[in-house]
């Protein structure tokens, strides 16, 4: 088969597809024939040595949708979606490869109408999302939260979360950053700019006077005063990346008199395992269609996937993702073809980071 395979850590440049022997198949594991899978920077980081708990050599990917070729007879057939935490394309084969094998644990069925495509985008997002949100933060309906880094995959996964859950949603990012496609349709309460607008103060005259429930970090120092002021009494902050700076100043009086809680998230650190219970908590919500996966900015090839990565490590907007034999579930369609309008796709970036 066909797999994004790292010997060593470097370059993006250095990526190629390699052919490699499947495996055997060992006991308590299913094979997968890969159908999509989506390409976070969280890939991009490992194939740049960023984790340090990656072994190689290793097949990349995290997130993915396909369907079961090889394993108990109850279970040949079933179309699932899944995410990796600090396993897949880390320390087990990841799902940038035309097969992959998951353990049986963690098989989970998709929902009936989602193709693989979108299937495969909700991963990271979602799993970060749900984590911070509810597992962390303990969200409720009725409540407010602040969501730092809303033009991101990430950051648009909270706000529809905070609104499929009955609560409150104010966007903040960057004036630079277009909120309009990713939080389109999501009714949220205020799009506020971290850079330009008193956030805190809006915060308060938004919620008369009593502060956000909830804070979700997902930028990093600069952002984190200006979150941690915008919380009433008792509020709960998530910090989940410090891409834009680590250090910030606190102020302990703060801290205790307001009741503050402070949380970090590393999905990194969860297993296969705890991942599938975290999809079998928010994956009734996209059968359902109260949550819905963010959109497709571009596709490509496998063979195409040193571009896919060189794409996402530039910080273009958009959920990427690459399919295996360019094959989509509507229909043939040469890689020439899904490269093409992968390009096209790159000069009008989609909806979400």
């Amino acid at each position: 088969m066909k797999a994004l395979r790292v010997e060593q850590f470097g370059p993006l440049e250095n990526l190629r597809i390699s052919e490699v022997r499947d495996a055997p198949l060992p006991a308590g594991y299913v094979r997968i024939e890969i159908e999509a899978a989506a390409v976070n920077p969280s890939d991009t980081g490992v194939a740049l040595g960023h984790f340090p708990q990656v072994t190689l050599p290793r097949t990349l990917g995290r997130d993915f949708a396909g369907r079961v070729i090889e394993g108990p007879d109850a279970v040949i057939g079933t179309k699932v979606w899944g995410s990796g935490g600090g396993i897949l394309g880390m320390t087990l084969d990841g799902s940038h490869a035309e097969h992959m094998l998951l353990p049986l644990e963690a098989v989970i069925a998709r929902p009936s109408h989602l193709t693989a495509q979108a299937a495969a985008v909700t991963g990271v997002p979602f799993v970060a999302a749900w984590s911070a949100l509810v597992e962390l933060a303990r969200f409720q309906a009725g409540e407010w939260a602040v969501v730092s880094g809303a033009g991101g995959a990430v950051g648009s996964a909270a706000v529809a979360l905070v609104k499929a859950l009955g609560g409150h949603a104010v966007a903040v990012d960057l004036s630079s950053v277009d909120l309009g496609p990713p939080l389109q349709g999501l009714n949220v309460e205020a799009i506020l700019r971290s850079d330009t607008d008193d956030v805190p103060k809006a915060v308060l005259e938004l919620t008369a006077g009593r502060g956000a429930e909830v804070a979700l970090n997902g930028v990093g120092a600069p952002v984190f005063a200006l979150l941690a002021d915008s919380l009433g009494k008792g509020g709960r902050m998530v910090v989940f990346s410090a891409a834009a700076g680590r250090e910030v100043q606190l102020d302990l009086f703060m801290l205790y008199r307001r009741r503050l809680q402070l949380f970090g998230l590393d999905t990194a650190q969860l297993d296969l395992a705890q991942i599938a219970r975290l999809y079998e908590k928010f994956g009734p919500l996209f059968e359902s269609r109260v949550l819905t996966p963010p959109p497709v900015a571009a596709r490509f090839p496998l063979e195409a996937a040193r571009e896919a990565y060189e794409r996402v490590a530039a910080g273009a907007l958009g959920k990427v993702v690459l399919i295996p034999g360019a094959a989509e579930e509507a229909g043939a369609e040469s890689a020439e073809a899904v490269a093409s309008r992968s390009r096209s796709d790159a000069e009008s970036p989609g909806a979400t980071a």
